[in-house]
Protein backbone atom coordinates (compact mmCIF):
# COMPACT_ATOMS: atom_id res chain seq x y z
CA UNK A 1 0.00 0.00 0.00
CA UNK A 2 1.50 3.57 -0.97
CA UNK A 3 1.41 6.17 1.72
CA UNK A 4 0.17 9.88 1.12
CA UNK A 5 3.46 12.33 1.10
CA UNK A 6 3.81 13.53 3.75
CA UNK A 7 1.90 16.81 4.53
CA UNK A 8 0.86 19.30 7.14
CA UNK A 9 -0.17 16.73 9.89
CA UNK A 10 -2.73 17.77 12.75
CA UNK A 11 -2.07 15.48 15.80
CA UNK A 12 -4.65 15.61 17.67
CA UNK A 13 -7.15 16.81 15.70
CA UNK A 14 -11.48 16.20 15.51
CA UNK A 15 -12.29 15.30 12.16
CA UNK A 16 -15.09 17.40 10.56
CA UNK A 17 -16.43 14.30 8.92
CA UNK A 18 -16.81 11.94 11.45
CA UNK A 19 -16.17 13.97 14.70
CA UNK A 20 -13.46 11.55 16.22
CA UNK A 21 -10.12 13.04 17.75
CA UNK A 22 -7.77 11.46 15.43
CA UNK A 23 -4.68 11.89 13.18
CA UNK A 24 -5.89 14.59 10.79
CA UNK A 25 -4.58 16.17 7.37
CA UNK A 26 -6.25 19.25 5.96
CA UNK A 27 -8.70 19.40 3.47
CA UNK A 28 -7.94 22.16 1.13
CA UNK A 29 -3.80 21.14 1.20
CA UNK A 30 -2.78 19.16 -2.13
CA UNK A 31 -1.25 15.82 -1.05
CA UNK A 32 -0.12 12.79 -3.53
CA UNK A 33 -1.22 9.47 -3.34
CA UNK A 34 -0.01 6.50 -5.43
CA UNK A 35 1.59 9.20 -7.47
CA UNK A 36 -1.71 11.38 -8.13
CA UNK A 37 -2.98 14.55 -6.67
CA UNK A 38 -5.65 14.95 -4.25
CA UNK A 39 -7.01 17.74 -2.54
CA UNK A 40 -9.61 16.79 -0.42
CA UNK A 41 -12.59 19.47 -0.72
CA UNK A 42 -12.35 19.21 -4.36
CA UNK A 43 -13.02 15.36 -3.94
CA UNK A 44 -15.94 16.39 -2.26
CA UNK A 45 -17.33 18.38 -4.92
CA UNK A 46 -16.82 16.19 -7.18
CA UNK A 47 -17.94 12.97 -6.07
CA UNK A 48 -21.18 14.45 -4.05
CA UNK A 49 -20.95 18.42 -5.15
CA UNK A 50 -20.78 19.68 -1.95
CA UNK A 51 -18.77 22.84 -1.26
CA UNK A 52 -17.53 22.49 2.18
CA UNK A 53 -17.65 25.56 4.48
CA UNK A 54 -14.81 27.27 6.41
CA UNK A 55 -12.20 26.46 4.14
CA UNK A 56 -10.46 29.37 4.66
CA UNK A 57 -10.72 29.41 8.51
CA UNK A 58 -9.31 28.36 11.45
CA UNK A 59 -6.90 25.27 10.85
CA UNK A 60 -8.95 22.85 13.36
CA UNK A 61 -11.89 23.66 10.65
CA UNK A 62 -10.77 21.89 7.95
CA UNK A 63 -9.75 18.82 8.97
CA UNK A 64 -10.15 15.15 8.09
CA UNK A 65 -9.03 12.26 9.49
CA UNK A 66 -7.49 9.21 7.51
CA UNK A 67 -10.79 6.99 7.55
CA UNK A 68 -12.29 9.27 6.13
CA UNK A 69 -9.69 9.90 3.57
CA UNK A 70 -9.98 5.93 2.82
CA UNK A 71 -13.99 6.33 2.54
CA UNK A 72 -13.53 9.12 0.16
CA UNK A 73 -11.48 7.39 -2.37
CA UNK A 74 -13.73 4.44 -2.37
CA UNK A 75 -16.42 7.27 -3.36
CA UNK A 76 -14.51 8.17 -6.02
CA UNK A 77 -13.50 4.82 -7.44
CA UNK A 78 -16.98 3.96 -7.34
CA UNK A 79 -17.87 7.43 -9.17
CA UNK A 80 -15.61 6.48 -11.84
CA UNK A 81 -16.70 3.00 -12.46
CA UNK A 82 -20.11 4.01 -12.66
CA UNK A 83 -19.07 6.69 -15.37
CA UNK A 84 -17.20 4.54 -17.52
CA UNK A 85 -19.85 1.87 -17.30
CA UNK A 86 -22.55 4.55 -18.83
CA UNK A 87 -20.54 5.04 -21.37
CA UNK A 88 -19.81 2.08 -22.63
CA UNK A 89 -23.51 1.45 -22.68
CA UNK A 90 -24.08 4.49 -24.67
CA UNK A 91 -21.81 3.91 -27.05
CA UNK A 92 -23.04 0.24 -27.60
CA UNK A 93 -24.12 -0.38 -30.76
CA UNK A 94 -27.37 -2.57 -31.58
CA UNK A 95 -26.35 -5.60 -34.65
CA UNK A 96 -28.15 -8.39 -36.36
CA UNK A 97 -26.35 -11.70 -36.98
CA UNK A 98 -27.95 -13.01 -39.81
CA UNK A 99 -28.00 -17.35 -40.13
CA UNK A 100 -24.99 -18.60 -42.07
CA UNK A 101 -23.46 -15.15 -42.28
CA UNK A 102 -20.57 -14.10 -40.86
CA UNK A 103 -20.84 -10.11 -40.40
CA UNK A 104 -22.76 -7.78 -38.31
CA UNK A 105 -25.45 -5.99 -39.86
CA UNK A 106 -25.75 -2.38 -38.34
CA UNK A 107 -30.07 -1.98 -37.95
CA UNK A 108 -31.08 1.15 -39.73
CA UNK A 109 -34.61 1.47 -40.15
CA UNK A 110 -36.18 4.39 -41.96
CA UNK A 111 -40.14 5.58 -41.24
CA UNK A 112 -42.00 7.20 -44.04
CA UNK A 113 -44.52 9.91 -42.61
CA UNK A 114 -47.65 9.80 -44.39
CA UNK A 115 -49.11 13.19 -45.37
CA UNK A 116 -51.77 13.20 -42.74
CA UNK A 117 -52.32 17.15 -41.29
CA UNK A 118 -53.29 16.14 -37.93
CA UNK A 119 -50.98 12.79 -36.58
CA UNK A 120 -51.71 11.13 -33.45
CA UNK A 121 -48.59 12.38 -31.62
CA UNK A 122 -48.38 8.70 -29.52
CA UNK A 123 -47.20 7.04 -32.87
CA UNK A 124 -43.58 7.84 -32.63
CA UNK A 125 -43.21 6.50 -29.83
CA UNK A 126 -45.16 3.29 -30.23
CA UNK A 127 -43.08 3.22 -33.24
CA UNK A 128 -39.62 3.60 -31.44
CA UNK A 129 -40.51 1.21 -28.73
CA UNK A 130 -40.86 -1.77 -30.81
CA UNK A 131 -38.41 -1.10 -33.91
CA UNK A 132 -35.84 -3.32 -33.10
CA UNK A 133 -38.13 -6.48 -32.85
CA UNK A 134 -40.95 -5.51 -35.69
CA UNK A 135 -39.09 -3.51 -38.50
CA UNK A 136 -39.88 -6.17 -41.31
CA UNK A 137 -43.42 -5.75 -40.88
CA UNK A 138 -43.37 -1.98 -40.71
CA UNK A 139 -41.82 -1.76 -44.06
CA UNK A 140 -43.93 -3.95 -45.61
CA UNK A 141 -47.02 -1.63 -44.42
CA UNK A 142 -44.97 1.01 -45.85
CA UNK A 143 -44.44 -0.38 -49.41
CA UNK A 144 -48.37 -1.51 -49.28
CA UNK A 145 -49.58 1.58 -49.80
CA UNK A 146 -47.02 2.30 -53.10
CA UNK A 147 -45.89 0.13 -55.86
CA UNK A 148 -47.70 -3.11 -56.82
CA UNK A 149 -44.72 -4.75 -58.04
CA UNK A 150 -44.07 -8.65 -57.68
CA UNK A 151 -41.68 -9.13 -54.55
CA UNK A 152 -38.80 -11.50 -55.16
CA UNK A 153 -38.73 -15.19 -53.31
CA UNK A 154 -37.03 -14.26 -50.07
CA UNK A 155 -40.12 -11.73 -48.83
CA UNK A 156 -42.58 -14.77 -49.81
CA UNK A 157 -42.65 -15.54 -46.13
CA UNK A 158 -42.90 -12.01 -44.81
CA UNK A 159 -47.33 -10.93 -43.87
CA UNK A 160 -48.47 -8.79 -46.24
CA UNK A 161 -51.16 -6.55 -46.24
CA UNK A 162 -54.41 -7.26 -48.28
CA UNK A 163 -54.78 -4.64 -51.29
CA UNK A 164 -58.61 -3.01 -51.25
CA UNK A 165 -61.19 -4.19 -53.54
CA UNK A 166 -61.18 -2.50 -56.76
CA UNK A 167 -62.49 0.63 -56.85
CA UNK A 168 -63.04 1.41 -53.07
CA UNK A 169 -60.43 3.70 -51.32
CA UNK A 170 -58.71 3.61 -48.39
CA UNK A 171 -58.12 7.10 -45.93
CA UNK A 172 -55.16 7.65 -44.02
CA UNK A 173 -57.08 7.58 -40.68
CA UNK A 174 -57.75 4.04 -40.95
CA UNK A 175 -54.33 2.69 -42.06
CA UNK A 176 -52.73 5.14 -39.49
CA UNK A 177 -55.81 3.28 -36.79
CA UNK A 178 -54.38 0.22 -38.20
CA UNK A 179 -51.02 0.43 -37.70
CA UNK A 180 -50.79 1.68 -34.06
CA UNK A 181 -53.52 -0.97 -33.15
CA UNK A 182 -51.31 -3.62 -34.67
CA UNK A 183 -48.40 -1.94 -32.82
CA UNK A 184 -50.09 -1.52 -29.33
CA UNK A 185 -50.92 -5.61 -29.20
CA UNK A 186 -47.01 -6.35 -30.39
CA UNK A 187 -45.83 -4.08 -27.59
CA UNK A 188 -48.20 -5.96 -24.87
CA UNK A 189 -46.99 -9.13 -25.77
CA UNK A 190 -43.43 -7.76 -25.33
CA UNK A 191 -44.03 -6.77 -22.33
CA UNK A 192 -46.13 -9.83 -20.88
CA UNK A 193 -43.26 -11.87 -22.20
CA UNK A 194 -40.00 -9.03 -20.44
CA UNK A 195 -42.38 -9.96 -17.22
CA UNK A 196 -42.09 -13.36 -17.80
CA UNK A 197 -38.67 -14.12 -18.04
CA UNK A 198 -38.02 -11.70 -15.53
CA UNK A 199 -40.08 -13.53 -12.85
CA UNK A 200 -38.56 -16.93 -13.84
CA UNK A 201 -34.77 -16.02 -13.70
CA UNK A 202 -35.37 -14.21 -10.45
CA UNK A 203 -36.60 -17.15 -9.09
CA UNK A 204 -33.73 -19.39 -10.58
CA UNK A 205 -31.54 -16.68 -9.91
CA UNK A 206 -32.77 -16.92 -6.01
CA UNK A 207 -32.78 -20.02 -4.12
CA UNK A 208 -34.12 -20.15 -0.46
CA UNK A 209 -31.10 -20.52 0.94
CA UNK A 210 -30.17 -16.89 -0.39
CA UNK A 211 -33.48 -15.35 0.70
CA UNK A 212 -32.93 -16.46 3.88
CA UNK A 213 -29.35 -15.28 4.17
CA UNK A 214 -30.63 -11.86 3.09
CA UNK A 215 -33.27 -11.91 5.37
CA UNK A 216 -30.74 -12.72 8.46
CA UNK A 217 -29.22 -9.51 7.49
CA UNK A 218 -32.39 -7.44 7.15
CA UNK A 219 -33.01 -7.98 10.45
CA UNK A 220 -29.84 -7.65 12.04
CA UNK A 221 -29.95 -4.26 10.45
CA UNK A 222 -33.09 -3.38 11.76
CA UNK A 223 -32.81 -4.96 15.32
CA UNK A 224 -29.25 -3.11 15.44
CA UNK A 225 -30.86 -0.13 13.98
CA UNK A 226 -33.61 0.17 16.34
CA UNK A 227 -31.84 -0.81 19.66
CA UNK A 228 -28.89 0.17 22.18
CA UNK A 229 -27.42 -3.44 21.48
CA UNK A 230 -23.62 -2.91 20.39
CA UNK A 231 -21.99 -4.55 17.27
CA UNK A 232 -18.27 -4.77 17.99
CA UNK A 233 -15.36 -6.61 16.01
CA UNK A 234 -12.92 -8.94 18.38
CA UNK A 235 -9.53 -9.51 17.02
CA UNK A 236 -8.69 -12.43 19.28
CA UNK A 237 -10.14 -11.42 22.51
CA UNK A 238 -9.45 -7.69 22.08
CA UNK A 239 -12.81 -4.89 20.86
CA UNK A 240 -12.85 -3.35 18.55
CA UNK A 241 -15.52 -0.77 17.75
CA UNK A 242 -17.41 -1.91 14.47
CA UNK A 243 -17.73 2.19 13.03
CA UNK A 244 -14.30 3.63 13.70
CA UNK A 245 -11.97 0.00 14.58
CA UNK A 246 -11.31 2.06 18.08
CA UNK A 247 -9.50 -0.85 20.20
CA UNK A 248 -11.87 -1.07 23.85
CA UNK A 249 -10.83 -3.69 26.17
CA UNK A 250 -13.39 -2.27 28.82
CA UNK A 251 -16.53 -3.34 27.82
CA UNK A 252 -18.56 -0.50 29.42
CA UNK A 253 -16.23 1.99 27.80
CA UNK A 254 -17.00 0.17 24.44
CA UNK A 255 -20.64 -0.09 24.92
CA UNK A 256 -20.27 4.06 26.08
CA UNK A 257 -18.45 4.99 22.73
CA UNK A 258 -20.65 2.85 20.57
CA UNK A 259 -23.58 5.58 21.30
CA UNK A 260 -21.44 8.20 20.02
CA UNK A 261 -22.13 6.76 16.76
CA UNK A 262 -24.89 6.68 14.40
CA UNK A 263 -26.74 3.15 14.11
CA UNK A 264 -28.30 3.89 10.94
CA UNK A 265 -24.74 4.01 9.53
CA UNK A 266 -24.27 0.21 10.80
CA UNK A 267 -25.54 -0.69 7.02
CA UNK A 268 -21.80 0.56 5.83
CA UNK A 269 -19.89 -1.75 7.84
CA UNK A 270 -21.69 -5.25 7.94
CA UNK A 271 -20.64 -7.89 6.27
CA UNK A 272 -22.63 -10.89 4.60
CA UNK A 273 -19.69 -13.35 5.26
CA UNK A 274 -19.68 -13.73 8.52
CA UNK A 275 -22.48 -13.32 11.44
CA UNK A 276 -22.40 -10.12 13.17
CA UNK A 277 -21.12 -10.14 16.89
CA UNK A 278 -23.87 -8.09 19.20
CA UNK A 279 -23.48 -7.58 22.79
CA UNK A 280 -26.96 -7.36 24.43
CA UNK A 281 -26.47 -6.15 27.90
CA UNK A 282 -29.01 -3.42 27.07
CA UNK A 283 -31.64 -4.07 24.23
CA UNK A 284 -34.38 -1.22 24.99
CA UNK A 285 -35.81 0.26 22.63
CA UNK A 286 -34.24 3.61 21.09
CA UNK A 287 -37.60 4.50 19.42
CA UNK A 288 -39.96 4.68 22.66
CA UNK A 289 -38.78 4.64 26.30
CA UNK A 290 -39.86 0.71 27.01
CA UNK A 291 -37.36 -1.26 28.41
CA UNK A 292 -36.74 -4.84 26.45
CA UNK A 293 -34.46 -8.09 28.18
CA UNK A 294 -34.89 -10.13 25.45
CA UNK A 295 -34.03 -9.63 21.56
CA UNK A 296 -37.13 -12.36 20.68
CA UNK A 297 -39.51 -9.45 22.82
CA UNK A 298 -37.94 -6.95 21.12
CA UNK A 299 -38.69 -7.92 17.57
CA UNK A 300 -42.26 -8.19 18.73
CA UNK A 301 -42.02 -5.27 20.12
CA UNK A 302 -40.90 -3.65 16.97
CA UNK A 303 -43.76 -5.05 14.60
CA UNK A 304 -46.24 -4.68 16.61
CA UNK A 305 -45.85 -1.13 18.26
CA UNK A 306 -43.61 0.44 15.31
CA UNK A 307 -44.74 -1.45 12.57
CA UNK A 308 -41.22 -2.38 11.69
CA UNK A 309 -40.75 -5.58 9.06
CA UNK A 310 -39.17 -8.59 10.83
CA UNK A 311 -38.67 -11.93 8.56
CA UNK A 312 -39.94 -14.80 10.47
CA UNK A 313 -38.14 -17.30 8.59
CA UNK A 314 -34.91 -16.11 10.10
CA UNK A 315 -33.61 -18.15 13.64
CA UNK A 316 -30.67 -16.18 15.03
CA UNK A 317 -29.68 -12.83 13.34
CA UNK A 318 -26.10 -12.39 14.97
CA UNK A 319 -24.09 -14.49 18.03
CA UNK A 320 -25.65 -12.82 21.06
CA UNK A 321 -22.76 -11.71 23.80
CA UNK A 322 -22.77 -10.00 27.29
CA UNK A 323 -19.44 -8.99 27.91
CA UNK A 324 -18.10 -8.22 31.47
CA UNK A 325 -14.72 -8.09 32.91
CA UNK A 326 -13.51 -11.55 34.31
CA UNK A 327 -14.78 -14.55 33.42
CA UNK A 328 -17.83 -14.94 30.08
CA UNK A 329 -20.36 -17.23 29.89
CA UNK A 330 -21.99 -18.37 27.13
CA UNK A 331 -25.85 -17.41 26.97
CA UNK A 332 -26.49 -20.34 25.05
CA UNK A 333 -25.73 -23.44 27.33
CA UNK A 334 -24.12 -21.06 30.55
CA UNK A 335 -20.39 -22.22 30.39
CA UNK A 336 -17.82 -19.93 31.10
CA UNK A 337 -14.60 -19.02 30.02
CA UNK A 338 -12.02 -16.83 31.27
CA UNK A 339 -10.93 -15.16 27.67
CA UNK A 340 -13.52 -14.36 24.79
CA UNK A 341 -11.15 -15.88 21.85
CA UNK A 342 -12.19 -19.22 23.87
CA UNK A 343 -15.97 -17.89 24.08
CA UNK A 344 -16.16 -16.91 20.24
CA UNK A 345 -14.38 -20.49 19.13
CA UNK A 346 -17.18 -22.40 21.36
CA UNK A 347 -20.08 -20.56 19.59
CA UNK A 348 -19.24 -22.31 16.93
CA UNK A 349 -20.69 -25.64 18.63
CA UNK A 350 -24.51 -23.40 18.57
CA UNK A 351 -23.86 -21.80 15.22
CA UNK A 352 -21.28 -22.49 13.13
CA UNK A 353 -22.18 -24.30 9.52
CA UNK A 354 -19.27 -26.49 8.80
CA UNK A 355 -19.39 -29.16 10.57
CA UNK A 356 -17.07 -32.21 10.30
CA UNK A 357 -18.03 -35.60 9.07
CA UNK A 358 -15.92 -37.42 11.74
CA UNK A 359 -15.85 -36.04 14.95
CA UNK A 360 -18.68 -33.78 14.31
CA UNK A 361 -16.43 -29.91 15.42
CA UNK A 362 -18.18 -27.49 14.16
CA UNK A 363 -16.38 -23.95 12.39
CA UNK A 364 -17.48 -20.95 11.34
CA UNK A 365 -15.31 -20.91 8.23
CA UNK A 366 -14.73 -23.29 5.92
CA UNK A 367 -10.35 -23.18 5.85
CA UNK A 368 -10.77 -24.24 9.75
CA UNK A 369 -12.48 -27.15 8.90
CA UNK A 370 -10.23 -28.42 6.37
CA UNK A 371 -7.35 -27.77 8.75
CA UNK A 372 -9.20 -29.83 11.21
CA UNK A 373 -9.90 -32.58 9.35
CA UNK A 374 -6.35 -33.40 8.72
CA UNK A 375 -5.94 -34.12 12.05
CA UNK A 376 -8.17 -37.49 11.32
CA UNK A 377 -5.36 -38.41 8.83
CA UNK A 378 -4.02 -41.15 10.21
CA UNK A 379 -2.21 -41.94 6.86
CA UNK A 380 0.82 -39.91 6.03
CA UNK A 381 -0.54 -38.48 2.75
CA UNK A 382 -1.97 -35.18 3.72
CA UNK A 383 -1.98 -32.42 1.48
CA UNK A 384 1.00 -29.93 1.73
CA UNK A 385 1.57 -26.45 -0.90
CA UNK A 386 4.84 -25.78 -1.21
CA UNK A 387 6.38 -22.40 -0.77
CA UNK A 388 7.30 -21.04 -4.40
CA UNK A 389 10.12 -18.89 -2.42
CA UNK A 390 11.73 -21.19 -0.52
CA UNK A 391 11.70 -25.11 0.70
CA UNK A 392 8.66 -24.54 3.53
CA UNK A 393 5.49 -26.54 3.05
CA UNK A 394 2.42 -25.42 5.10
CA UNK A 395 -1.08 -27.44 5.62
CA UNK A 396 -3.56 -24.82 4.36
CA UNK A 397 -3.17 -22.01 1.89
CA UNK A 398 -3.86 -19.81 3.61
CA UNK A 399 -0.47 -20.70 5.56
CA UNK A 400 1.30 -20.21 2.91
CA UNK A 401 -0.24 -17.42 1.28
CA UNK A 402 0.30 -15.25 4.19
CA UNK A 403 4.21 -16.63 4.78
CA UNK A 404 4.94 -15.31 0.60
CA UNK A 405 3.05 -12.22 2.04
CA UNK A 406 5.30 -12.04 5.15
CA UNK A 407 8.68 -12.90 4.04
CA UNK A 408 9.26 -13.10 0.41
CA UNK A 409 7.02 -10.17 -0.47
CA UNK A 410 6.98 -7.85 2.48
CA UNK A 411 3.71 -6.81 2.23
CA UNK A 412 1.54 -5.07 4.99
CA UNK A 413 -1.64 -6.25 5.79
CA UNK A 414 -2.45 -4.19 8.89
CA UNK A 415 -3.15 -0.45 8.38
CA UNK A 416 -3.84 1.93 11.55
CA UNK A 417 -7.28 3.29 12.06
CA UNK A 418 -5.32 6.47 13.14
CA UNK A 419 -3.01 7.19 10.83
CA UNK A 420 -1.38 6.01 7.70
CA UNK A 421 1.07 3.46 8.74
CA UNK A 422 0.30 -0.34 7.78
CA UNK A 423 1.98 -3.40 9.43
CA UNK A 424 3.32 -6.80 8.97
CA UNK A 425 1.74 -8.22 11.80
CA UNK A 426 -1.33 -8.01 14.28
CA UNK A 427 0.78 -7.01 17.41
CA UNK A 428 3.19 -4.86 15.43
CA UNK A 429 0.34 -2.46 14.68
CA UNK A 430 -0.91 -3.07 18.38
CA UNK A 431 2.54 -2.27 19.59
CA UNK A 432 2.85 1.25 17.37
CA UNK A 433 -0.92 1.85 19.19
CA UNK A 434 0.20 1.61 22.55
CA UNK A 435 3.85 3.82 21.87
CA UNK A 436 1.91 6.77 19.60
CA UNK A 437 -1.20 6.94 20.23
CA UNK A 438 -1.25 6.19 24.08
CA UNK A 439 -3.73 2.92 23.90
CA UNK A 440 -3.10 1.40 26.87
CA UNK A 441 -3.86 -2.70 27.65
CA UNK A 442 -4.29 -3.51 31.67
CA UNK A 443 -5.40 -7.27 32.29
CA UNK A 444 -5.82 -7.85 36.44
CA UNK A 445 -5.77 -10.79 37.85
CA UNK A 446 -8.20 -12.40 40.00
CA UNK A 447 -6.54 -14.24 41.99
CA UNK A 448 -4.32 -11.82 43.37
CA UNK A 449 -3.74 -7.88 42.75
CA UNK A 450 -0.95 -8.11 39.98
CA UNK A 451 -1.71 -6.36 36.35
CA UNK A 452 -0.32 -7.07 33.10
CA UNK A 453 -0.08 -5.24 30.21
CA UNK A 454 -0.53 -8.72 27.75
CA UNK A 455 -2.61 -11.51 28.37
CA UNK A 456 -0.48 -14.39 27.58
CA UNK A 457 1.48 -12.91 30.24
CA UNK A 458 -1.56 -13.07 32.48
CA UNK A 459 -2.52 -16.58 31.27
CA UNK A 460 0.69 -17.95 32.04
CA UNK A 461 1.21 -16.40 35.92
CA UNK A 462 -2.63 -17.65 36.70
CA UNK A 463 -1.53 -21.26 35.60
CA UNK A 464 1.95 -21.34 37.19
CA UNK A 465 0.48 -19.50 40.42
CA UNK A 466 -2.62 -20.25 41.15
CA UNK A 467 -3.60 -23.44 38.89
CA UNK A 468 -0.25 -24.99 39.69
CA UNK A 469 -0.50 -26.18 36.09
CA UNK A 470 3.39 -27.90 36.17
CA UNK A 471 3.41 -30.31 33.30
CA UNK A 472 6.79 -30.78 33.30
CA UNK A 473 8.74 -32.86 35.82
CA UNK A 474 12.23 -33.31 36.22
CA UNK A 475 13.11 -37.74 36.14
CA UNK A 476 15.82 -36.83 38.45
CA UNK A 477 13.93 -35.17 41.23
CA UNK A 478 10.54 -34.21 42.54
CA UNK A 479 10.74 -30.64 41.30
CA UNK A 480 8.08 -29.77 38.57
CA UNK A 481 7.66 -26.39 36.46
CA UNK A 482 5.37 -24.47 33.98
CA UNK A 483 6.94 -24.34 31.17
CA UNK A 484 9.35 -27.32 29.36
CA UNK A 485 12.25 -24.37 29.12
CA UNK A 486 12.44 -23.73 32.89
CA UNK A 487 13.01 -27.82 33.06
CA UNK A 488 15.97 -27.68 30.72
CA UNK A 489 17.52 -24.98 32.53
CA UNK A 490 17.29 -27.00 35.84
CA UNK A 491 18.45 -30.29 34.22
CA UNK A 492 21.63 -28.64 34.51
CA UNK A 493 21.91 -28.44 38.12
CA UNK A 494 22.04 -32.20 38.06
CA UNK A 495 24.25 -32.40 34.74
CA UNK A 496 26.42 -29.70 35.62
CA UNK A 497 26.28 -28.68 31.62
CA UNK A 498 27.75 -24.63 31.32
CA UNK A 499 26.86 -24.06 27.42
CA UNK A 500 26.57 -20.17 27.44
CA UNK A 501 30.03 -18.87 27.14
CA UNK A 502 30.55 -15.07 27.59
CA UNK A 503 32.05 -13.49 24.61
CA UNK A 504 34.14 -10.94 26.38
CA UNK A 505 35.83 -12.77 29.06
CA UNK A 506 35.08 -16.42 28.40
CA UNK A 507 32.96 -16.96 31.76
CA UNK A 508 30.36 -20.05 31.09
CA UNK A 509 26.75 -20.57 32.68
CA UNK A 510 23.87 -23.19 32.70
CA UNK A 511 21.28 -20.84 31.56
CA UNK A 512 20.65 -18.23 29.01
CA UNK A 513 19.61 -16.06 31.72
CA UNK A 514 22.46 -15.87 33.55
CA UNK A 515 24.53 -15.11 30.48
CA UNK A 516 22.36 -12.15 29.98
CA UNK A 517 22.84 -11.04 33.16
CA UNK A 518 26.12 -11.29 33.27
CA UNK A 519 26.53 -8.98 30.31
CA UNK A 520 25.51 -6.32 31.18
CA UNK A 521 28.66 -6.28 33.41
CA UNK A 522 30.69 -5.20 30.26
CA UNK A 523 27.64 -2.56 28.74
CA UNK A 524 26.66 -0.69 31.49
CA UNK A 525 28.77 1.10 34.34
CA UNK A 526 29.77 -0.44 37.14
CA UNK A 527 28.32 1.46 40.37
CA UNK A 528 29.70 -0.66 43.11
CA UNK A 529 33.32 -0.85 43.56
CA UNK A 530 35.60 -2.65 46.21
CA UNK A 531 37.69 -0.19 48.03
CA UNK A 532 39.95 -3.14 49.14
CA UNK A 533 40.55 -4.31 46.02
CA UNK A 534 40.21 -3.21 42.40
CA UNK A 535 36.98 -5.30 41.42
CA UNK A 536 33.82 -3.61 40.74
CA UNK A 537 30.15 -4.47 39.73
CA UNK A 538 27.32 -3.72 38.14
CA UNK A 539 24.65 -5.61 41.09
CA UNK A 540 24.70 -5.08 44.67
CA UNK A 541 24.34 -8.67 45.01
CA UNK A 542 27.26 -10.13 43.40
CA UNK A 543 29.31 -7.29 45.65
CA UNK A 544 27.96 -8.53 48.39
CA UNK A 545 29.34 -12.19 47.45
CA UNK A 546 32.50 -10.54 46.57
CA UNK A 547 32.95 -8.96 49.80
CA UNK A 548 31.72 -12.49 51.75
CA UNK A 549 34.18 -14.61 50.05
CA UNK A 550 37.15 -11.93 48.95
CA UNK A 551 37.34 -9.70 52.22
CA UNK A 552 35.29 -12.05 54.98
CA UNK A 553 36.77 -10.10 58.07
CA UNK A 554 35.75 -6.39 56.61
CA UNK A 555 33.68 -4.37 58.60
CA UNK A 556 31.40 -4.11 55.66
CA UNK A 557 30.67 -7.96 55.59
CA UNK A 558 29.69 -7.84 59.50
CA UNK A 559 26.94 -4.60 58.65
CA UNK A 560 25.72 -7.03 56.04
CA UNK A 561 25.46 -10.41 58.25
Amino acid sequence: MSASKKGPIVDPGMCRCCGLLKKCRLLNFEYEWQGRREVYSELFVDCFGLVLSHLDGEESERLICATCVTRLRDARAFRQQVLQCEEKLLNATVTIHEVGEDSSIKLEVQVKHEPVTEEPPQIIDEVDSDVEQHSEDMEVEAQAEGDAEAEPASTSRRKRKRAPPDGATVSDDSIHTDLLNRLQKIKNKLDSKILEDSTQDTRQRRPPILDKELNTIRNARTIIENSYVTPFIAVFSDYHCVYCREMILDPNKLREHTLEHDPRTYKEFETSKKMALVDITRIDCRLCQTHIDSIDSFKEHLTKIHNKHIFKDVDSEFIKFKLKTGKLNCLECNKSFNFFQALKKHMAEHFGTFICDVCGAHYFEERHLIFHKNSHNTERNVEMFPCTECDKTFRSKYSRNFHISRIHKNEAAYPCNKCDEVFLTYHMRYRHKMNFHGEKRQFPCEGCDKVYNCRKTLREHYQRTHLQLLRHECSLCDKKFYLPSALRDHMTSHTGERHYRCDYCGKTYPRKKALKVHLLSHSTEKKYKCNLCPSSYTQMNNFKNHMKSKHPLNEFNEAFS
